[in-house]
């Protein structure tokens, strides 16, 4: 007998939320069959259905408080189980790159762990910063990084525009440097928030811009078709790796982002934008995507071993599940 789970809907205002649960959807179809049911977790009791756990993906923030309705999972007759999580501090001290590893001279503060209690273990972590906090904590993880590296490089190529991935803030001055790179190079705009494009025509943005259309591989078309990405957003950057693109990232530093020290992605100044373009570099850890999928087969193994008995062998599955996305908006905090 298979594997019989439930997973989340995605519901967000963050367009990178659908990046991450397609980029999921694809790992899992390598092992698993469809899931039984979706379940969702905002407005809606726990589905009934004959199933052996839950898996949520990646749009999981197990800081508390960041995502509420994670509670709702006290509700479940059965197990969950987190598939990449990440807790969320500000500025973490940047670490050492050894291989697959970052090593950090100072450790973090403590962080509350209530909503990691949530979930079964093992958890699956989505950066080095929450991989070792679990760890500190004695809690069983396994660190399978961000599913977006995975996604497959079917349709690249490279129509000889620069995208500038849109990252949080500073409007106005993303539009100013938009502008500047568009005098020697063809510039189109790509949202990742509800309201990025009104933000961004109020601010004086005449460029090209794409908005989400409830399509996740339209929109990832830009990412596959572009020249260069520059990019404030994580989930800009991370599809970008996967497809070969060349990358200049402008973005924060948090915990999030820690994810960039293992991949050997620098965190560019804001003044460095103007030179973005000649800056973008495609250079980064290879070795970590085949490293995060042999996680995620161990992961998925233990959930099997945990869920059925005996245990059943992983094995592909030929059909996929990505039409069950949806594109219902509630908020969820996400890099």
């Amino acid at each position: 007998m298979d594997l019989r789970y439930t997973s989340l809907s995605p519901r967000t205002t963050n367009f990178g939320d659908f990046v991450i649960h397609h980029a999921i959807e694809r790992v899992l179809e390598r092992f698993l069959p469809r899931p039984v049911a979706l379940w969702d977790i905002d407005e809606q009791d726990p589905p009934l259905t004959n199933t052996d756990c839950c898996l949520v993906p990646g749009i999981t923030h197990l800081t508390v408080g960041e995502r509420p309705a994670l509670e709702h999972l006290r509700n479940l007759p059965y197990p969950a189980y987190c598939l990449s999580g990440c807790l969320w501090q500000k500025n973490p001290t940047p670490g050492f790159l050894l291989r697959t590893r970052v090593f950090h001279w100072r450790q973090p503060s403590p962080v509350n762990l209530q909503a990691v209690q949530l979930f079964k273990p093992p958890i699956g972590a989505r950066d080095p910063y929450t991989f070792q906090a679990l760890q500190r904590a004695g809690i069983e993880t396994i660190y399978t990084g961000c599913a977006t590296l995975l996604l497959p490089n079917d349709g690249v190529g490279d129509d000889g525009y620069v995208l500038f991935s849109l990252g949080r803030g500073r409007v106005r001055e993303q539009t100013q440097a938009a502008r500047m790179l568009a005098r020697e190079h063809q510039v189109i705009g790509i949202c990742h928030e509800t309201g990025d494009e009104a933000r961004y025509r109020a601010a004086g943005w005449e460029l090209p811009l794409v908005n989400w259309r409830g399509d996740v591989d339209a929109y990832l078309s830009y990412f596959k078709r572009a020249s260069a990405v520059i990019t404030g957003r994580l989930h800009g950057v991370l599809p970008s790796l996967a497809y070969g693109k060349r990358v200049f990232y402008f973005g924060t530093r948090d915990t999030r982002t820690s994810i960039l020290d293992d991949l050997g992605v620098p965190i560019h100044a804001w003044d460095d934008l103007p030179a973005a373009v000649n800056r973008a570099s495609a250079a980064f850890n290879r070795s970590l995507p085949d490293f995060y999928l042999n996680n995620w087969r161990l992961l998925i193994e233990r959930i099997q071993s945990d869920c059925l008995r005996p245990a059943r062998s992983l094995k592909p599955a030929t059909e996929s599940h990505s039409e069950l996305l949806s594109t219902s908006t509630t908020p969820c905090v996400h890099a």
